[in-house]
């Protein structure tokens, strides 16, 4: 069973049951008389060798690692200086979707670099940021924040706003309700979006912001692109590692497909906006809309993490993920590591602030100005 990915960091906060029960097969060595810690990070490195989808792609050579760390561990080996060891071994992978859970103590995300992070670093400074992009909309005509939907960290599901042409849809997140089945949350989505939709169709038309957006659910990013299609079409296609096969054994892709809701499609022209905290289904929510005819992203790539996470446990009780699935848009491009690529690149500072203008709301009113 993958572990949906709106569960990503609800996982690193509470340990969410979803997760606990999420669980799938662990590999064992051979030789299974060895001491608890060598057990524990024996189950950990074999679980991987048999699993992840990733290795030749991010330039791992788990052989090598297994050769470099296995000889740290023996029987004498302290849990704190096994999650350690484990930790320094898995973060050369900068996969966001890896993650090493000592429950109730402390945890670890193997988490590519983000330039956003660098140049907001602090919750102050990324305060400021949304501050600067609500001003820059406000400086541009559009009216008052409308917000819909539940809140998760003291944040809506949508913040909408309007000016005389166009609109403009924030989420920074992709599920309604993190305990909830992903189909049925996609579905509660798409109602409280019609809602919006409704009001955005005399627009002429509309900025999509995903920046800054932690991922879900697929369903999710696909009940959003529905609203934007005019025909059914592929979105992508997704394979999962064959467990024990080679590292390039990959079963049967799987199509997911983008489906035109029942409701009157949006089809002027949208803008969406991404960076690289732009993660998981929300990487997924990028790659696909730019399938669709009307769309143009700017920013700067998304994260690059697709993949549903593999969840299992070791022996301990320590909660490990990885990715095991690999994604594709449309034309079987793999995005992982990359990102969804963008169509125009524009990149936040932090001396944005000074002027307290966002270049890229600005680029993205020139685009549909132009349109």
């Amino acid at each position: 069973m993958q572990i949906c990915k709106g569960l990503l960091l609800i996982v690193l906060i509470c340990l969410s049951n979803n997760y606990l029960n999420a669980q799938n097969p662990v590999s064992y060595p051979k030789d299974t008389a060895l001491s608890a810690p060598e057990l524990n990070f024996e189950v950990l490195w074999h679980t991987f060798e048999d699993n992840y989808a990733f290795f030749k792609l991010r330039n791992i050579d788990w052989k090598k690692s297994y050769n470099q760390y296995r000889p740290l561990v023996n029987a004498g080996t302290s849990d704190d200086s096994l999650f350690s060891v484990v930790s320094i071994m898995l973060a050369p992978f900068k996969d966001n979707h890896i993650n090493v859970i000592m429950p109730g103590v402390k945890q670890f995300k193997a988490a590519k670099p983000s330039q956003f992070i660098k140049e907001f670093s602090t919750d102050s400074l990324r305060h400021l940021y949304w501050t600067m992009v609500n001003q820059t909309l406000t400086g541009k005509g559009f009216g008052a924040i409308q917000n819909y939907g539940p809140g998760f960290n003291n944040i809506p599901l949508f913040s909408y706003r309007v000016s005389n042409r166009y609109g403009y849809l924030r989420f920074n997140r992709c599920f309604v309700d993190g305990d909830a089945d992903s189909k049925p949350d996609a579905a509660v989505a798409g109602k409280i979006l019609d809602s919006i939709m409704e009001q955005a169709g005399k627009l002429q038309g509309l900025i999509i912001d995903v920046r800054e957006n932690m991922g879900g659910n697929d369903e999710f990013a696909y009940e959003v692109a529905s609203r934007f299609a005019s025909r059914k079409m592929v979105g992508m296609y997704k394979r999962t590692r064959v467990r024990g096969g080679k590292y390039e054994d990959f079963g049967k892709a799987e199509t997911w497909f983008i489906e035109p809701t029942k409701n009157k499609a949006f089809l002027k022209p949208v803008v969406v906006l991404t960076n690289d905290k732009t993660v998981s289904a929300a990487d997924v929510f990028a790659m696909i809309m730019k399938e669709l005819p009307a769309i143009k992203i700017i920013g700067t790539n998304t994260c690059g993490i697709y993949s549903d996470m593999y969840g299992f446990t070791l022996p301990n009780k320590w909660l490990v993920s990885l990715s095991n699935q690999r994604y594709y848009n449309n034309n079987m491009v793999c995005y992982e590591a990359k990102g969804t690529p963008v169509d125009i690149n524009i990149e936040n500072k932090k001396q944005d602030l000074a002027t307290m203008n966002d270049p890229v709301i600005t680029a993205a009113l020139k685009i549909l100005n132009n349109k």
